[in-house]
């Protein structure tokens, strides 16, 4: 008789939750949307990184737009519970505690590059309105901080969307061998 191993035809796939299957599909889609945005990314990429089927990650998230937004919001997200969260334990001085909370996140490379991918595609009224809603929000949490004023905030958020800026260009590698690139950096 002829019997087919169920487990080693198909692998054996541990059940996880809802959630967890969400978390994973927005993992592998930060990583396909921030090498190639939200008209380049591909759905089937997405669906095989978090090793889902592609019926069941529309599901999940019913429009390739709505997975972008999401990725979006976990990213922009982490960003503001880090850096504030930072700046409120510095009370003494907030702005160069988030600076540097600034920089360690600068090296994930994948949510700095879906951040500009977000800021590219604010042609969309729905992504421009996601974007614009979460820099008001952190940029009125960095003004609410102790010794912070309007001014300051304003210097300090242009100055970290120079810095993104620059991580993205990889500056600080030009910077070693490059003096206006130093310059430019302010080495």
């Amino acid at each position: 008789m002829y019997t087919i191993n169920m487990e080693k035809t198909f692998g054996k796939r541990t059940r996880v939750t809802a959630q967890q299957r969400r978390e994973d599909i927005l993992a592998a889609a930060i990583t396909e949307f921030s090498e190639k945005g939200l008209y380049g990314a591909s759905t089937v990429t997405i669906a095989e990184r978090a090793d889902i089927s592609h019926p069941n990650l529309f599901r999940l998230f019913p429009t390739k737009k709505e997975l972008f937004i999401a990725s979006i919001e976990r990213v922009l997200e982490r960003i503001k519970r880090k850096m504030i969260a930072t700046g409120k334990n510095h009370p003494e001085a907030p702005l160069q505690a988030m600076a540097e909370s600034w920089n360690q996140l600068l090296v994930q490379r994948e949510e700095l590059l879906i951040l500009l991918q977000g800021y590219a595609a604010c042609h969309d009224p729905q992504i421009r309105q996601v974007i614009r809603r979460a820099s008001i929000e952190i940029f009125l949490q960095i003004e609410n901080l102790p010794t912070v004023t309007t001014e300051r905030a304003h210097f300090f958020y242009a100055e970290g969307m120079f810095r993104m800026l620059a991580a993205a260009m990889d500056l600080a590698e030009l910077a070693v061998e490059d003096e206006a690139a130093r310059r430019l950096l302010g080495y």
